[in-house]
This record gives C-alpha cells, structure tokens and sequence, in this order.
C-alpha cells in the first residue's frame, strides 16, 4: 500500500541517515582529533582516570625541568667553589712560602699582599654570586661563624647483654684523658665528662653520649623488650659514636648510617651515630640545655633500628623476601625515640590540648580527618608511628592505653618474629587483622583507633610519646624525621639557608639544596696572615681546614647532582610509560577509526539512495491520478 500523507519509508530511511550520519560524524571527530574520548560521554570513565594520568605526566615533565633548574644552579656554585679552591691552593703554597726561615719581613709583607687580595676575591666571589637572583653563598648559609677547627670524636661501644655492661673503646683521645674502660649501664661519670674538650670542639658531648645517653636508652630499650635482650644474650654488638663539628650543615642534629660485618653466627649490622656538634652548647654539653633531650630521643630511635637489625637481620634487610615495611621500621623506631611532637603529629597535640582528659570525644572529628589526611606508607613515622603503637596494644589483648601495654605487645610480635614467623603471619595472629586491615583502620580513622589515637595523643602531652618508659617519655620532645636514617629537625623544604628543589608530581618531592656562607669569616680566613713565620705556620693549618671545608660542601653539591640527574632519569622514564598507558584509554586506534568511516560512507551514500527513491513513491502516485 502507497500513502501520501504519511511516507513511512521515507521517514525510515531518514532516521537511518540521521543515525548513519551522527555516527559518521563522531568518527571523523576522531579521526580529526586523534582522540577516541573528545568529551565526557564519549567514556565518561576513561576520562576520569585518563585526566589523572594527564595531570600527573604534566607535573612530571615540570618537575623534570625543575630538577634540570636545580643542576643548572648547583653547576653555577660548583664554578665559584672550583676557583674558591684554586685560590685556596694558592694561598697555601704562599703560606708554606712564608714559613721559610730564608725570606726577610719585606719579603713576607709581599707575600701577604698578594693574600690580602685573594681573601677580598674569595669575600667578593662569596657576596656575588648568584642564581636568577638566588644568593647562592647567603651570609647565614648553613655554616657557623668559623670554621678554622674541624675536630672529630670516635667512640667504639661493645654490648654485651648478659651482664647489662658495655665497654668503651676511645678510638680517639682528647686531652690526654682515657675513655677507654667498662661502664655500667647507668654510671653516670661527670669527672671524666669535665676533662675533656669544651662543646666548641665536640669533646664533652662526645662523652656525654657514650657515658650518659647510651647506656640509658639501652636498658631502657632491653627493658623494654626483652625478648630481643634474651636474644642476643652475651653477644657482641658495636655501636661507633661519632661526634664531629659540621657546622650547622643541613640543620642536623644528628644522622645514623649502617654497616655490615662478619660474624660467626651471621648477625652483622652496626650502627654508626655522627652528632653535630656546631648545634649544641655548653649548657648542652652539661646535660641541662634543651637540646639534649632532643639528642636523646634521637639516639633511641637509631638504637632502636640498630637493635631489631641485630635480632631479626632477614626482616630488616629482606634477605629471605619477607622484608619488614617501612611504616613498621620507621614507627617501632618512633615508639623508643617518642613520635610527639614531630612535624608529622604536631597535629594530634593540637587536638589533645583542647581536651580534658582521655575519654573527652569533643575532638574524634578532627582526629579522623587528620587519619584520613595521609596514609601509613606515606607517612611511615608519623602514621606509621600510629599503626605500631596501635599494633603493640591489640596484640597485648587491648585494656588501658599505657606505654607498658604497647610494649609489651610489641614484645610479643618481635618474638614470633625472631621465632620465624612471617611479619604478615605475626600481625594477623597477634592482632586479628591482616597487614592490610590494620593499614586502612589507620588511614581511614576507624573509630576504636580514633579512640585509641586520642589517649595516646592525651597521654603523650609533653612528652615525647616512648613506649620505653612508664610516662611516655624518654626526655624530650623527638624529632626523628627525613628518610634513610637521618634525623633532622622539623621543617619543610626551603629557608634562607637552602633551597627545595620541586623533583615530583605531588606536595612534599623535593630535594633540599643546601645554600652554604662561604665568605673568608665562614672559612676562618679573616684574620689570617703571613707578616711572620709563626703566623704563616698557623695559615697553613687555617687554610687547611678551609679547603677541607670547601672539599665538603663541593662533595655536597656533587652527590646532589648526582642525585638530580638520576632522578631526571626516573621522571623521565615514568613519564615515558604513564604516556603510553594513557594514550590506550584516550587515543584513537586511527586503522579502526577508518575503518568505520569507511563503512559510514557507504552507509551515508547508500541512505541517501534510499530517501531519494522513498521521496519518489508520493509522485508516482500523483502521476497516476493525473
């Protein structure tokens, strides 16, 4: 049947077209474009996750030029240092010159002319020059105001547990005084203490540490927990003590490294602790000033690590695969050294000093949201801090919040630990969650660790939130903080005597840059002068020390650049690989895409055929009737 008034074909062969052509048109979109998702309803998931990944190859690739920003302007110093050094070989050999018995005082007043002048071009070097208008040498760069003496203090400590005594190896002698000799673990010897150096050379801090601090925060530590003292028993295990005069260098009070030795019953890993001594002072040194509590809480920390590294070396180390988490490294270390305040959970001291007592709720709000905040792998010392004192409580069955129950839950799991457990194993059955349930109750601030969080934060009020004592409290505020062991004091990157070097896609991935003074008052050049013999024979141990100094920060800069260019390397790698995983969600597969405009063609042209003959079935009728 023909109809005029409805064209039934026609208007289906016009739907088809209109069908044909949007589809069509979306294609050449494509094609045009390279893109397979143009807008939001093309795949509104890929975009989402697309977008992300845009966001994040961008922020790599500027993070890239900021790192190459950062080498150009560590280069830019490395030229100044590099004829900084050179005058300073010069100034040398016109010092050893003078020392010479042959040359009269004229001569040596030459000779000190041509000093002078090097000293004003190393002062003038220091004043100007800079990086886009970045002093690079600023006057209250991280040096101190001399540093003509350099003195160095090594302490070699052998534990030996069955007795709760340590012997002391000087590896130096200052002033004539032995240190060498057994101590117990609480003497206390003031005499010796006064003997030596003044803090200005590092002497009596030195002393302070290995007689005082060290034996201390080791029973206390083996108190604590003693599965690990029954562990390693009569064993030996050294600690060197290290107190040096670095000048203020990166704001440390103190760092840890670590190395490997053999013994004979596979237990290896020492713990070498280097103070600074420029950041402390008399009052310090006598063990009244503020920063010793500091100190202290530092070297509980890093005794803490160097401890489980004894006692349980294939967790720490990973040698056999089950290798401990950051966050439970990090956050045992922090239950010795205290993890309040610090710049991670300065925060939850904020919140507990709002409230009244432990079971005052007033703040579980703000708690849960600062849990929410971070997580406890990227936060291994604040969070992670959290999650081990969390861990230690549920695996002692829970009960009162007491720094005793924490530890005496911590000291269940490092004896399944050191039994042989698994660390996944031991904080499932020790706990009742897996690894993973006890990281998201942390992150996610579930609300019977929220409890928990907040009479600890109450509790800790003051203190430095140890587990190894009754109060909380090893003697201070800790201030654990950086990565690999360092210890720095609380601040973000940046200041007037250094510079964060943006080297990732998020907050917080810099490198910090070190900005050194570097004028001859830094060098402890100012007064120095070859007018005698005798003063020409003080030159050459002044300059000495300078060029060590200089040789110091030059090594700095140079382990940065290092440092950059790797990490140039990495962002460029991840943004090579993000690129390609991105362009799969959002570029079109352009052999496809033609494909189906080919076929759109087809379609196109044959509907248009179509609708013509279609619009031709209406005249047939009318020539009928005409």
């Amino acid at each position: 049947m023909l109809t005029i008034r409805n064209n039934v074909l026609a208007q289906n062969a016009n739907r088809v077209f209109k069908a044909n052509s949007k589809k069509n048109g979306g294609t050449v979109e494509k094609l045009s474009s390279g893109c397979r998702i143009n807008r939001s309803a093309d795949d509104a998931a890929g975009l989402a996750v697309s977008e992300k990944m845009r966001r994040q190859i961008r922020g790599l690739t500027q993070a890239a030029t900021n790192a190459q920003d950062g080498i150009s302007m560590v280069q830019s110093a490395e030229g100044a240092l590099n004829e900084v050094h050179d005058m300073l070989q010069r100034a040398n050999e016109l010092a050893v010159k003078a020392a010479n018995g042959t040359w009269t005082a004229s001569d040596r007043e030459m000779i000190d002319t041509e000093l002078k002048q090097l000293k004003n071009e190393i002062d003038t070097i220091s004043r100007h020059t800079v990086f886009n208008e970045i002093p690079l040498f600023p006057e209250d760069g991280a040096v101190a105001a001399s540093a003509s003496r350099i003195n160095t203090w090594h302490y070699k400590l052998h534990f030996n547990l069955l007795d709760s005594s340590f012997t002391v190896e000087s590896l130096d002698k200052a002033e004539g005084v032995d240190k060498t000799g057994q101590i117990s673990a609480n003497q206390m010897d003031k005499a010796a203490k006064a003997a030596v150096n003044p803090v200005s050379n590092g002497g009596d801090l030195a002393d302070l540490i290995v007689r005082d601090m060290i034996p201390v925060v080791a029973q206390q530590i083996f108190d604590a927990f003693p599965s690990i003292k029954n562990d390693i028993g009569n064993e030996t295990m050294d600690i060197k003590i290290t107190v040096r005069r670095l000048d203020g260098l990166n704001n440390m009070l103190a760092r840890a490294g670590f190395s490997w030795s053999t013994t004979g019953n596979g237990r290896g890993y020492n713990l070498e602790i280097q103070v600074d001594s420029a950041d402390f002072t008399a009052a310090d040194a006598d063990g009244t000033g503020s920063r010793v509590e500091a100190l202290q809480s530092t070297i509980a920390h890093e005794f803490m690590h160097s401890v489980m590294q004894f006692a349980m070396t294939d967790g720490m180390s990973g040698r056999k695969g089950d290798a401990f988490p950051e966050w439970f490294k990090e956050g045992t270390a922090q239950l010795a050294g205290g993890g309040f305040p610090t710049q991670w959970n300065n925060s939850l001291i904020a919140y507990a000093n709002q409230l009244s007592g432990g079971n005052d709720a007033s703040q579980d709000a703000n708690i849960k949201n600062y849990l929410r905040s971070h997580t406890v792998d990227n936060r291994p010392y604040g969070h992670g801090y959290l999650a081990a004192a969390y861990a230690g409580y549920l695996a002692n069955g829970g009960g009162a919040m007491t720094g005793q129950n924490i530890a005496a839950g911590m000291d269940k799991i490092f004896a399944d630990l050191m039994g042989g457990k698994s660390f996944r194993q031991t904080i499932q059955d020790r706990t009742g969650m897996t690894v993973d349930q006890l990281k998201n109750t942390v992150n996610q601030g579930d609300p019977a660790l929220v409890e928990f969080v907040r009479q600890l934060s109450y509790a800790s009020l003051g203190d430095a939130g140890s587990v190894i004592t009754s109060a909380l409290n090893v003697g201070g505020a800790s201030i654990i903080g950086g990565g690999g062991g360092t210890t720095v004091r609380p601040g973000g990157a940046g200041g007037s005597n250094s510079v964060g070097i943006q080297v990732g896609a998020e907050s917080g991935q810099h490198i910090t840059l070190n900005l050194y003074r570097m004028d001859t008052t830094a060098l402890g050049l100012t007064d120095v002068n070859m007018r005698t013999v005798e003063d020409a024979g003080d030159a050459i141990d002044r300059i000495k020390n300078a060029i060590r100094y200089v040789s110091y920060v030059r090594s700095d800069y140079g382990a940065v650049q290092n440092r950059l260019e790797h990490t140039i390397s990495n962002l460029n790698n991840i943004v090579e690989n993000t690129t390609a995983s991105e362009s799969l969600i959002r570029d079109a597969d352009i052999a496809e895409e033609m494909v189906e405009y080919s076929a759109g063609q087809v379609l196109l042209q044959a509907g248009q055929s179509m609708l013509a003959q279609a619009n031709q079935q209406p005249n047939l009728i009318l020539s009928l009737l005409g």
